[in-house]
Parts: structure tokens; C-alpha cells; sequence
């Protein structure tokens, strides 16, 4: 085969090399290249069918009862209505949908509703797992979300049916509620469908946001833990910023509770919450009249208020310092609120950086990795991997020689068990061997080996070769893996 160089030939080169080994656009409209290996023996169907119902009857969903929904996570007595019942015009949408519609209140959904909120802001990406085809009030009771699970959208059906507890002056939503209109039922049922996908709103009751974005978009997280941050601080603004300019999606997290002495300046003095996990959505550099400039960075409390107080919150006498700035303050109770960098690296224990390709040299921007071979599998199958000798043509190597050393391909494993419960998850990890020895490759990380996750990644620069992939599981309930490993070019693989 010759190749040009020119980018036009090679992409279309590539992309004849993609289609012979079997790699084919996402019906999705992700924009990526899938190819598939399932080496499963037995494959189970997670495809639901729509619920059938009379007409003029409302559907009731009697593998989600109340009963079932919440098992003991509610501190309050529950009551569960459908909206109609409790509402005036209730809505699926009102005005589109923001941000701000993502209110959080008596279930622990704070890991998910924080990501929740950023695809608010991204109406192509939600109207995925929510649309205005999704639900109609009043009608049949039915809604259909569709969320990514084990490395495929699946259909969740719930019915309208919503807990409530008695509030002041009535009735109140005790799940997740719209933050900007009282009638506005989308944020509740995403909510729903969530817990329905993982049992019950007990079991979400407490999880991670890359978990999150992955069952929102099916794309690929990066946590990067904050305490152990040994690059300069301003690497990681960067990095945020690229990541927020290009698309990406990003949470914070405040792990633990925090310490009893500290408690006071935490909940009173400076406003936040730990163990809880925010939005955060916009950088922002200041000047200030003597000359210095300050990074900043915009987080979201997903409940919808309780904001920081310290050094450049709302009411904070550091903005009256600014020359060039000051339109970046909104002194407004919603939850969200501006912090200079090193506070922010100080009070937040960690932050997790999402997009649908991974970020390979970490300068906060997606790589072209779009080629994604989905490997499934059960623990203990070895996979035969090989990179092919198109990875060494020039034209590859001039357009990824700042992703790689020259001569080596950039290739990230992630690898997904098919337990969804956190507290349940199998130490799951992913070796890459050489196909002579079985010598085992380091990624460029050094991450340990196994870790309680549902989701792990690891970066690799391997020269055009034969490799082993060990899929490999430590304690646990997971009978499953899926292996996706993306890549600038076709890779394709065999059982071993």
C-alpha cells in the first residue's frame, strides 16, 4: 500500500486500514472508530423493551417499587406521587436546560448530579440520555433515559412515580429537583433512572464522578489526585483550562469527613462539605491594580447553595483589588462561587478531568486516539494485541511526535469490570507483556498493578509489535471485563 504526505491520504489510508480490520464509525455519532472482540461464553442481553400500557392507563413499574427504590437511605417518612398529583403544569424541560436546574437534595447523588450539572450545559450531549421525546406528563407514566453501562447504551425505564416527604409549607421533593423551576421534572428522573440502573437510590448513595460521566457519555476519566501534586501549580491550571476550552467535563471532590477541629471554619467561616463532590466548570485569570495576576477556578456546589466564604467568594473584599476582572463576581446564592488556585489545591482532595478520547500527554486537551478496540472478556482470558507496522510510516510519526518518542505509538488501555456497586468492586487491573518473553511493560505511569475501581487507565508507548494483554481481577464479585484500547491507528487482537 503507498502513502502519501499529505494529511488527506494518510487519514484516508488510515481509514481503508480500518475498515479491512474491521473498524467502523460509531452509530453513536461519537466521532470514533470502533472494532470489537467478545470472547465471552456466555453473552447476556441487557436490551429492555418498551413498557406496554393501556391507553388512558398510567404504567407502574413493578420491577422498581418504592419499596425496592429506597431501603433505608430516606431520613425522612416518604410519600411517592406521580407529578401531576403534586404539581401545577408540571414539565419535562423548562427553558432548556442549564447548570442550575441540577439541585441536589436528601439522597447522596452528589457524585453524579455534580456531572449531571456540567452535561446541562451541553444540550447535544444530554438530549443522549434525555430528550424531549423521553417523557410526556400525564400521559402514561412512562419515562425512557438511556445511560451507558459495560460498553453500551442501554434502555432504562422508569415510571413518573417520585418520593416525596412533608415539607413547609407541603409536600417536597426528597430526590434531586430543578434548582430554577419548581414544575421542572428532568433532573428528578435522571435521578430515578440512575437508581434504577444500579438498584436502588441507596446504592448511588455515595460514588465517583468518572463513574458518572461514564454511564452519561461513555467516555474516558482521568483523577488527578491534588495531596500528591508534584508539578508545578500552574501545570494544572493549564491543564484545566485547555481541558474546559476543548470540551471536557470536570468534577472536584473533597474525600472524608473533615476533621472535628476543623469543622467550624469549614461549615461556618469558609462554606464547604466534605466527603462531597463538585462541578467544576470555568477558569478564569484576574489582575489585579498593582499588577499580579491571580488564576482562578469556578466550582458548583450541586446542592445549590452552601458556597466557600474565604478569599474570592462572593462577599470577599479581593475583588474590590481588581483591575481586570471584576465582571467574573455574581453575588448569588446558587452554589457556585470562584477560588484562587491555591486554596483550591489545598481544600479539594482531588479532580477528575473527562472527555470521549483520552488525554494522552496530559496538557488538558483530548488526543486522537479515536480508533477503540472493545475487547470483552472474562478475568483470567489473555488477549493477543498487535500494533501494526503503519505506525512506523512518517506521516504518523511527524503528526505524533509531540505524543510519543519517535518510533512508538501512544496507546491507552482502560479497562471496566461489570460490577456496578462500589462497595462490591473486584481489585481490577490490566498488564501489557511482549509477545516473545512475556516481559512485562511498564506504563509511563507507574500505577500500581489492582485497585477497587470500576474503571482503570493506563498510557503506553509501545513500538509497532506482538503484546499480551492481562486482564487481571483480585477478590471481588465481577465475573467480566471490558478492555477498550485506544489508539491513532487500527490495532486489532485475537484470543491468546
Amino acid at each position: 500500500m503507498a502513502y502519501s504526505t499529505t494529511y488527506g491520504d494518510m487519514h484516508r489510508a488510515f481509514r481503508n486500514f480500518a475498515i479491512q480490520d474491521g473498524y467502523s464509525e460509531d452509530p453513536e455519532g461519537s466521532g470514533l472508530k470502533y472494532a470489537t472482540l467478545d470472547l465471552r461464553t456466555t453473552h447476556r442481553s441487557v436490551k429492555q423493551a418498551p413498557p406496554k400500557v393501556t391507553s388512558g392507563m398510567m404504567w407502574t413499574d413493578e420491577d422498581f417499587p418504592p419499596s425496592r427504590a429506597v431501603t433505608g437511605c430516606a431520613s425522612e417518612t416518604l410519600v411517592w406521587y406521580r407529578p401531576h398529583n403534586f404539581l401545577q403544569n408540571p414539565q419535562l424541560f423548562v427553558h432548556g436546560t442549564e447548570r442550575f436546574d441540577v439541585k441536589q437534595k436528601g439522597f447522596g447523588t452528589c457524585w453524579f448530579l455534580s456531572m449531571l450539572s456540567n452535561l446541562a450545559d451541553k444540550p447535544r450531549l444530554l438530549k443522549k440520555v434525555i430528550n424531549t421525546g423521553s417523557y410526556t406528563p400525564g400521559k402514561d407514566g412512562i419515562c425512557h433515559c438511556k445511560l451507558w453501562k459495560f460498553g453500551e447504551w442501554v434502555d432504562i425505564y422508569i415510571d413518573d412515580s417520585l418520593p416525596l416527604y412533608q415539607g413547609k409549607p407541603g409536600l417536597e421533593l426528597y430526590g434531586a429537583a430543578s434548582g430554577t423551576a419548581s414544575n421542572e421534572l428532568w433532573v428528578s428522573l435522571v435521578e430515578k433512572a440512575v437508581a434504577k440502573m444500579y438498584g436502588s437510590y441507596c446504592v448511588v448513595d455515595g460514588g465517583w464522578p468518572s463513574d458518572a460521566y461514564l454511564a452519561l457519555t461513555g467516555g474516558v476519566s482521568e483523577t488527578v489526585p491534588l495531596a500528591s501534586y508534584t508539578s508545578p501549580p500552574d501545570d494544572l491550571f493549564r491543564r484545566l483550562d485547555k481541558a474546559l476550552e476543548t470540551g471536557a467535563m470536570v468534577t472536584c471532590v473533597i474525600l472524608g469527613t473533615i476533621k472535628e477541629q476543623e469543622m467550624k471554619d469549614y461549615a461556618g467561616k469558609l462554606g464547604l462539605l466534605g466527603p462531597h463532590a463538585y462541578a467544576l466548570n470555568k477558569t478564569a485569570k484576574v489582575q489585579r491594580y498593582n499588577g499580579e495576576v491571580v488564576c482562578l477556578i469556578r466550582i458548583r456546589n450541586p446542592h445549590g447553595k452552601n458556597e466557600w466564604t474565604g478569599k474570592w467568594s462572593d462577599q470577599s473584599s479581593e475583588w474590590d483589588t481588581l483591575a481586570k476582572g471584576k465582571n467574573l463576581r455574581r453575588i448569588r446564592d446558587e452554589g457556585e462561587f470562584w477560588m484562587e488556585l491555591s486554596d483550591f489545591m489545598q481544600r479539594f482532595t482531588q479532580t477528575t478531568i473527562c472527555s470521549m478520547t483520552v488525554d494522552f500527554d496530559k496538557d488538558g486537551q483530548s488526543d486522537p486516539l479515536n480508533y477503540v478496540l472493545r475487547i470483552f472478556g472474562e478475568w483470567g482470558t489473555e488477549v493477543t494485541v498487535i500494533v501494526p507496522n503503519i505506525c512506523k510510516k512518517p506521516e504518523f510519526s511527524d503528526k505524533y511526535r509531540g505524543l510519543t518518542p519517535e518510533g512508538t505509538v501512544p496507546v491507552v488501555v482502560q479497562v471496566i469490570q461489570d460490577e456496578l456497586r462500589h462497595d462490591s468492586f473486584s481489585k481490577i487491573g490490566c498488564g501489557v507483556l511482549t509477545g516473545d518473553d512475556r516481559t512485562r511493560i511498564p506504563d509511563i505511569e507507574g500505577k500500581p498493578r489492582r485497585s477497587a475501581e470500576l474503571q482503570r487507565v493506563f498510557r503506553y508507548n509501545l513500538s509497532p509489535g506482538t503484546y499480551i494483554l492481562r486482564p487481571s481481577r483480585k477478590h471481588g464479585t465481577s465475573k467480566e471485563f471490558l478492555v477498550r484500547v485506544f489508539s491513532p491507528c487500527p490495532i486489532h487482537a485475537d484470543k491468546y
